[in-house]
């Protein structure tokens, strides 16, 4: 009996026993950017699956996180499958190791949240949000498998680094291209009015004078920047370096043709542009109809209804639209149910294009409106007389007549929507699905050149996009005009 209860003691004594990792150091520093502090810590033994790290700061001495203010967390887990997102890219950039010299970036869950994996033991992140030349105090909070929580001493530091100078373009030869431009456009003009008023071709010396400030404004505000744009698309040029970059070729336009998801972006912005169109000429066409019949009452008063949408400045109008597709909002409310259209990409397709349908009908009703009233009353009268029904009038009398005013109306609509920036930015920005080297779900050409010129940096591909962009709406108008004789229409 004594000597079975030797046995097991013994056996009880050599067990492993279980030790809660413990913060061994911390270290900050205050050096490392502007509002910024490197915070270091390490852990005496290898951490667990489950195990958190809260990072808190505060103005004063932390004893306990009452006092203090979470600056944000790293947790322990399975990392396979979980994006690593490059550096630079999060407000808390964190590393980790495994107790050597090198540092791995962190891993992210779907809410952005640092995940390292079990094993880990050093811990290095950059905070941000830092209060420049105020001292703060940090410490981390150790919450291990067991809820068991460590807080680790408070140390103090500060953002002792200045922010960076900002880099002056130097503006010289802009300024010397513009007043070149301008000065060569007076020349031209003052060279016109002479020959002309030599030659009697004018009375009025004065008749290139009227029009210089016009040919002066459109040389400088728009001649000059698109071809400028131009040349910045065989360029190098981005963020880092804009005024010093050099010739690259068609380097930047492989760029566009390689970009993962081109024919993707491209596909959408067409559908996007002709089922916009084709609903705002046809409901446009059948309200303007309807509000120029004769048995109509209040015509006036429906024309101002149907024209605020148009009238309300669009960024309001699309924010309300926004607010009412949310899992909030009053879609899910009167329907009762939980939908989240948005976040869904054939959903958030077809949402931003019935917004802007509803944008877009008012001004082709009220354009075709416009075009009705000029049609001559006896050709109806005629046919009326002759026993012609409604709809033989319209396909024969209405649609041929009204053809001058359609096609020039369809081009210039197809080319706004092409261009249509407000819905889809304000909408969804480009999302769901934002990829970090291609469009999102919802992005159209022009969204997706912001995102790669104000959000990547990258002026000189954003260029060649805006090229590609031109070229393709030149292409699609002359096209156009050539199979609807749209010039000979409007003559």
């Amino acid at each position: 009996m004594k000597r079975g209860l030797i046995v097991i003691l013994s056996f009880i004594l050599l067990l492993p026993i279980y030790h809660a990792s413990e913060i061994s150091t911390l270290e900050a520093d205050g050096d490392i950017g502007y509002r910024q502090v490197g915070l270091i810590w390490s852990t005496d033994s290898p951490t667990e699956e489950g195990t958190i790290f809260e990072i808190w700061i505060s103005n004063e001495t932390i004893i306990e996180t009452a006092n203090a203010t979470k600056h944000s967390q790293v947790m322990v887990g399975n990392v396979s499958g979980i994006s690593q997102p490059v550096m630079g890219e999060w407000y808390d950039d964190c590393q980790y190791n495994f107790g050597d010299t090198e540092w791995i970036p962190v891993h992210r869950d779907l809410d952005g949240t640092a995940v390292v994996p079990p094993g880990t033991i050093g811990v290095n992140c950059t905070l941000t949000g830092i209060p420049s030349g105020t001292e703060i105090h940090l410490a981390v909070l150790l919450v291990n498998p067991s809820n068991e929580s460590i807080l680790s001493p408070s140390i103090s530091s500060s953002s002792t680094s200045s922010d960076e100078e900002i880099i002056v373009i130097e503006t010289s030869p802009y300024i010397f291209a513009i007043g070149s431009i301008a000065l060569s456009i007076m020349i031209l003009l003052f060279m016109l009015r002479w020959m002309d008023y030599r030659e009697g071709r004018t009375t009025s010396r004065f008749a290139h004078i009227y029009i210089a400030p016009a040919i002066l404004a459109l040389s400088v505000l728009t001649f000059y920047p698109v071809l400028y744009g131009i040349w910045l698309s065989f360029t190098n040029a981005d963020q880092s370096h804009l005024g010093d970059q050099s010739f690259i070729g068609i380097e930047n336009f492989i760029t566009v043709i390689s970009t993962s998801g081109f024919f993707r972006v491209t596909g959408f912005t067409l559908l996007w542009s002709v089922v916009n169109v084709a609903a705002h000429i046809g409901f446009g066409l059948l309200l303007a109809m309807a509000l120029n019949s004769d048995d109509l009452r209040g015509r006036s008063a429906y024309r101002t209804a149907l024209l605020l949408p148009w009238a309300i400045p669009s960024y309001i109008s699309v924010l309300v639209w926004r607010g009412l597709y949310e899992p909030a909002g009053a879609l899910n409310d009167f329907l009762g149910t939980d939908l989240n259209l948005l976040a869904d990409p054939n959903g958030a397709r077809i949402v931003v294009i019935l917004v802007n349908i509803w944008l877009g009908i008012p001004f082709m009703m009220m354009s075709i409106s416009g075009a009705l009233q000029a049609l001559p009353k006896d050709m109806y009268e005629a046919a009326e007389v002759d026993g012609i029904n409604k709809f033989s009038r319209f396909f024969y009398l209405t649609l041929p007549n009204l053809k001058s005013a359609l096609v020039p109306l369809s081009l210039l609509g197809f080319i706004w929507t092409f261009n249509m920036f407000n819905v889809i930015y304000l909408m969804t920005d480009g999302g769901p699905n934002l990829d970090f080297d291609g469009p999102g779900s919802t992005d159209i050409l022009i969204t997706y050149v912001y995102d790669v010129a104000f959000r990547d940096g990258s002026y000189g591909v954003a260029a060649a996009w805006s090229v590609v962009i031109f070229l393709m709406l030149v292409v699609f108008s002359w096209t156009y005009m050539k199979k609807t004789n749209a010039t000979e229409a409007v003559t």
